[in-house]
């Protein structure tokens, strides 16, 4: 099948196309990847079996990338792992991070994002999201809130919204969660 000129362009800057979709799908598990690399990392955990992650993880997921779903299944790690970009972060004044939740914009993006992922926020999860060139994390674990640290925090009744580097959370998290056989 050839495209005319008006419909190569036109599949080309479609949004909606099926080559669109797919290349945020990859774009996706690229990034889901790269934060699964970073939580090993930053909590201090040496992997010098990558290729055997990555052969379980296609297995179990069909997909060559380390994956959110392989990774909250395979480990015991504290909470669940997810994530994704959030557009215009970048955005965010301090006037934006103090307003109540129904009115902030970070806490509104994260809930959306959850929601659109089918987390359930009443459990422990980790969001991880970068702002610029650095990575941060959304999460509602409360005992990691009570560690030293720089975190945003907001509580509504008895929910925790906190936000931090994943450096500090994840050194706080530390490598107890691993075992060398995941599976």
């Amino acid at each position: 099948m050839t495209l005319d000129r008006d419909q190569f362009f036109g599949e080309l800057f479609n949004e909606n196309s099926e080559a669109a979709e797919s290349a945020r799908e990859q774009r996706q598990l690229a990034y889901e990847e790269r934060t699964i690399k970073r939580v090993f990392r930053e909590c201090g955990i040496a992997v010098k079996g990558w290729r055997q992650f990555v052969n379980e993880c296609r297995n179990a997921t069909g997909h060559q990338n380390l994956n959110f779903s392989w990774f909250n299944n395979s480990f015991s790690f504290p909470a669940r792992l997810c994530g994704r970009r959030i557009p215009k972060l970048h955005e965010l004044t301090i006037v934006d991070m103090f307003k109540p939740v129904d009115k902030n914009r970070l806490a509104k993006a994260v809930i959306r994002s959850l929601h659109a992922q089918a987390i359930d926020e009443r459990k422990a999860f980790v969001f991880v999201f970068p702002v610029v060139r650095t990575m941060y994390c959304a999460h509602n674990l409360n005992s990691m809130c009570d560690e030293s640290g720089v975190r945003w925090t907001l509580r509504v009744n008895n929910s925790v919204l906190a936000v931090e580097s994943t450096v500090s959370l994840f050194a706080a998290i530390g490598p107890d969660w691993y075992t060398c056989n995941p599976s």
